[in-house]
């Protein structure tokens, strides 16, 4: 039973954590319901892939009315890509050992965060380029360089059972010249397309604990609404290190699991 109250404390917290950040908190649902709770590694991917989803349906009203950041159109153009390749990597998860989605993912998961810290961004070819205009904020978004990219995390983040947006905030802002706050905002919908899908492809293959789900859920939505309305109190080089900080720890968490 500590156990269980411990689980449910560390997803609200990471929820409202996350949640500053227009993410899903997958990287660390996970690592939490595997350590306190006897599920294996694909029912704690499922029970994950529904906080996220519905974490992320907490997070967008403030992300788009309150703060007036989240594209709706990168995120309307990137969120079937996303809905369709998580869908397909949550449904063949099966057949991928765990350990190794793990590695792929906590490598994966540094580099971002390097890039993002080192502020490395492509500017991309000009003439490919969409002026785009989200409240107060312009940039030339650079959407056939990050298409691809996008739809292979979304995949990979489908079959580790996390809502991908440790690797599709950092491709967004590096290739696609997205500023950081409206890449994060956007992600919120992205979160939804991404973990939604994904959560289908699971269930159908193995089942989801309605009550376990029912607790967890309310938890990360409450959570959730905490975390985004904070996003605006933190300045934007408190933002890129906190952003890179959390790919860091769970890149680290993810890696000392596969390989112990």
């Amino acid at each position: 039973m500590l156990q269980f109250v411990l689980a449910v404390l560390l997803a609200f917290s990471i929820s409202t954590f996350f949640s500053m950040f227009g993410k899903g908190g997958g990287e660390l649902y996970l690592p939490v319901l595997l350590t306190l709770l006897n599920m294996s590694y694909f029912q704690a991917a499922t029970l994950s892939l529904l906080m996220i989803t519905l974490q992320g349906l907490s997070m967008i009203p403030v992300y788009s009315r309150r703060h007036g950041l989240l594209d709706w159109a990168l995120a309307l153009m990137l969120g079937g890509v996303v809905a369709l390749s998580s869908f397909l990597g949550g449904f063949i998860s099966y057949e991928v050992p765990a350990s190794l989605l793990k590695l792929c993912f906590s490598l994966i998961l540094a580099v971002s965060a390097v890039l993002i810290l080192m502020k490395k961004e492509f500017k991309g070819v000009r003439f490919l380029s969409i002026r785009r205009r989200v409240g107060d904020t312009e940039y030339d978004l650079q959407i056939l360089l990050i298409i691809p990219p996008v739809a292979l995390a979304a995949f990979l983040a489908g079959m580790a059972g996390i809502s991908g947006g440790g690797l599709i905030v950092p491709l967004c802002v590096i290739l696609g010249g997205v500023p950081l706050r409206v890449a994060m905002a956007t992600n919120s919908f992205l979160v939804i397309s991404s973990s939604s899908m994904s959560l289908l492809g699971h269930v159908l293959r193995g089942g989801l604990d309605i009550g376990l789900g029912a607790v967890f859920g309310l938890t990360v939505v409450i959570g959730a609404q905490l975390g985004a309305r904070m996003h605006t109190r933190i300045g934007d080089r408190e933002m890129r290190w906190l952003f890179s900080l959390i790919l860091l720890s769970a890149a680290a968490w993810m890696l000392i699991r596969t390989l112990a």
